[in-house]
């Protein structure tokens, strides 16, 4: 299938999601698509999308309210973060979006990197992001030039299509970003998978195991099979077991 017949197709199932497109772009690595509908998951209000697909939203904001975290993804790292990782004032993002992460902490010293050019000028043109603290560039490449021991927090949220870059589910990517982490640090990564029958997920946790001697997951809904957002959180301290508001401590064994 071309890329036109994809764009065509992605775009009509927007439209029967309710949502209008408000703008349209293609880089060498997606095309992205603004959107906005007055509802999202029962809530009203005047909502915009960043999507690079038609069933991924990038980023979301309530123009009528643009610093209420919109998405439930949002909130649970915000509530992981700010259990594990109170302390914080660095901190390493790869993966942009529209900025919700490094916009909430913005008396932090966040920076973020995101190889795409377009979804940084689209953010800022659409998403009232400011553009500040953002690198454009490969997240591995750029996190290699961060002082050792130098982030109390790594949060990887980079995606093509739904699926994480593949250099960056690597054993020598995570070692990197152990290398990188303040001895209280932790690692945070947002995967899209399933609880069960997800051989990936168990590759990653056999990985991040081998690097890390703690890891906790958190799952959106513990009884949903079909994919959905598993958040990976790492450290080289222990981490106590701990219930976020809006998600589920997983037990990769169950």
């Amino acid at each position: 299938m071309n890329q036109i017949n994809r764009d065509d197709r992605s775009e009509r199932q927007i439209f029967l999601y309710g949502s209008t497109l408000i703008y349209k772009t293609s880089s060498s690595y997606q095309t992205i698509y603004v959107t906005e509908r007055s509802e999202f998951e029962g809530m009203r209000g005047k909502f915009r999308m960043l999507q690079s697909s038609s069933d991924a939203i990038q980023g979301i904001i309530n123009l009528e309210h643009p610093q209420l975290l919109v998405a439930a993804e949002n909130r649970i790292v915000v509530d992981l973060i700010d259990h594990y990782a109170f302390h914080f004032q660095n901190g390493f993002i790869i993966g942009h979006g529209i900025g919700t992460i490094s916009s909430h902490y913005s008396n932090k010293h966040l920076l973020t990197a995101e190889i795409d050019p377009l979804v940084v000028e689209v953010s800022k043109k659409y998403f009232e992001h400011t553009g500040k603290n953002v690198e454009l560039g490969d997240g591995q490449a750029l996190l290699k030039t961060q002082n050792a021991h130098s982030q109390d927090i790594i949060f990887l949220d980079a995606f093509s299509g739904s699926e994480i870059p593949f250099h960056l589910t690597t054993k020598e990517f995570f070692s990197l970003s152990n290398d990188k982490l303040s001895d209280k640090g932790i690692f945070i990564m947002n995967y899209i998978g399933k609880i069960k029958n997800d051989e990936l997920l168990h590759t990653l946790y056999s990985t991040i195991s081998g690097i890390y001697p703690c890891v906790k997951l958190f799952v959106t809904d513990p009884k949903k099979r079909s994919k959905q957002n598993i958040f990976f959180v790492a450290s080289r301290r222990v981490l106590e077991d701990y219930s976020p508001r809006e998600a589920t401590l997983l037990d990769i064994l169950d």
